[in-house]
């Protein structure tokens, strides 16, 4: 499947009735927009009952918006839909929830000290006794009846924090579906296998067929697209907003939905002119024989000055290098990393921080915002210590301080004041980048710093990143995004597997190129 005939085959489809389908969710047109971006335009979504359809694209490309719609957080712009023949009004959650549409999310939303029996109990409700009172008994027999009709052995009274990940993954889907009627309503899974061994990922799978063989219908979320392949009859590819193909998984393949999902269609792009790095620039990080869950012994320098990409399909261990090398993700299961020639402490944020190394998040709403704060407090919180005086810290020291970093990355300092949420996602990610400039880092390190902004703020971003290197930054940045590597970086090292496959100097740095090394191909 050529990408022509992916997107040909998809206009054809788009917008034309399927006949006969099985009942499942059906939405048609479903826009949502916040401010300076159009997080959904026009979306059409099948999901028939009885199958598990894939929803994939990068950060940022409107499936966490899609699920907040389904789930009733978000009201669309326009658009409907319909579950089970019936009509869904998209955007209230009380109606998503008598539809029948339930959410696993990938944090579970399970209390770990409890047991299942009350995990299960806090949502279905517990039985109870001819006195009234729970029937702790019986609770736990409904329980064990719950998890026995998906195959699993699992003590409801023992803490969760004991049971296995895809045992307590299993609570959340059982807790989700349990009183469903054969053939009805969605359940949502988003990246159920994201804290799962690969051992497993299987046992999981094993559970998803069984829930979609009742009937239900399942849309999962995922980025990890050989499991895509792997559990999947459907799969629906979003970028920008929309839909940009849909299909069964028998008619596509790991390479074309890689393909689809970085816009690789378009290859003929090359990299935007940039001064060299100067020979002598010094060493500033260090990366020697790391591993991680995914990493196998990566070997990696930045000098000063230099902005080093990171490039690679999901699961290649481009997603979590950004994080180890700033402490975020646990102690690296071997390897170094040092700046300046000084050994970090692995898996401490605190030491890398005081070594010199930030992390701009992928997950800006999740990982990056304090979302009940202002943008000021956003922008100095990382920096208090050296704004304390004898008396604490000044309030027209972080006033000023916010208003000046804001400045920097071209952000309204006129903002300052007003709840970090109510920015749009471009000008929250200029305020955690200020922040994160505000340290004076040695070593930014940046995972997918244009997911879901505007083609203005990603400019200014660039630009930013661009001058604080000129200055000596140095940076290693991670993305999927090719045309993020293109814009600003000096080399692009490619992952594969977990190794490095590929380092490509900025004279023959093309989006081509990157994506060959990416998939592994030998030409076209």
């Amino acid at each position: 499947m050529s990408m022509a005939e992916a997107t040909e085959s998809y206009s054809a489809k788009s917008g034309q009735e399927r006949p006969g389908e099985p009942d499942g969710l059906r939405l048609r047109g479903v826009s949502k927009a916040f401010p300076s971006v159009k997080a959904l335009d026009g979306v059409d979504l099948d999901v028939a009952a009885g199958s598990v359809h894939a929803l994939v694209g990068h950060n940022g490309c409107g499936k966490s918006t899609l699920v907040k719609v389904l789930a009733g957080f978000h009201g669309p712009d326009a658009g409907e839909g319909t579950i089970d023949g019936q009509e869904l009004l998209l955007g209230s959650a009380a109606d998503a929830e008598q539809a029948g549409l339930r959410f696993v999310h990938q944090e579970l939303g399970l209390v770990p000290e409890l047991g299942a029996v009350d995990n299960v109990g806090f949502v279905l409700g517990h039985e109870k006794g001819r006195s009234g009172a729970i029937s702790w008994r019986r609770q736990a027999r409904k329980t064990e009846e719950l998890l026995a009709r998906f195959g699993i052995d699992l003590d409801p009274m023992t803490p969760l924090a004991e049971a296995t990940p895809v045992e307590r993954t299993a609570v959340a889907i059982v807790r989700a579906v349990a009183g469903w009627s054969k053939g009805r309503g969605l359940l949502v899974l988003d990246e159920p296998t994201a804290a799962l061994p690969a051992r497993e990922v299987d046992e999981l799978f094993r559970l998803i067929r069984d829930v979609a063989g009742s009937g239900t219908a399942v849309l999962l979320i995922s980025h990890r697209l050989d499991e895509v392949m792997q559990v999947c009859d459907h799969v629906t590819v979003m970028r920008s907003g929309r839909v940009i193909w849909d299909g069964s998984t028998k008619e596509s393949s790991v390479r074309d939905l890689a393909r689809l999902i970085a816009g690789a269609e378009n290859l003929e792009l090359e990299a935007v002119e940039r001064p060299p790095i100067p020979a002598d620039a010094p060493e500033v990080l260090r990366i020697e024989n790391l591993h991680g869950e995914f990493l196998r012994g990566v070997d990696i320098t930045v000098r000063r000055g230099e902005i080093v990409g990171v490039a690679g399909l999901l699961g290649s261990g481009r997603e979590e290098l950004p994080y180890i090398v700033a402490g975020a993700k646990g102690a690296a299961a071997g390897g170094s990393v040092s700046v300046e020639g000084t050994p970090l402490v692995a898996g401490s944020v605190i030491e890398a921080m005081s070594k010199g190394v930030a992390l701009v998040p992928a997950d800006r709403a999740r990982e990056g915002v304090f979302a009940p704060f202002t943008v000021r407090e956003n922008v100095t919180i990382a920096n208090l210590p050296r704004l304390r005086g004898s008396l604490g810290v000044a309030p027209s020291a972080d006033r000023d301080s916010a208003h000046r970093w804001l400045e920097s990355v071209h952000a309204d300092p006129g903002v300052a004041e007003r709840p970090i949420t109510t920015l749009s996602g471009g000008n929250q990610q200029k305020a955690v980048i200020a922040r994160w400039l505000s340290v004076d880092p040695k070593v930014l390190t940046l995972s997918e710093p244009t997911a879901g902004i505007d083609i203005g703020a990603r400019t200014t971003i660039y630009e930013e990143l661009q001058a604080r290197a000129d200055e000596g930054l140095a940076v290693l940045m991670s993305s999927s995004d090719a045309e993020d590597l293109l814009a600003v970086c000096d080399r692009v090292i490619v992952l594969r597997a977990g190794e490095i496959v590929a380092e490509i100097e900025r004279s023959q740095l093309t989006k081509k190129g990157i994506v060959i090394a990416m998939e592994g191909e030998h030409g076209e």
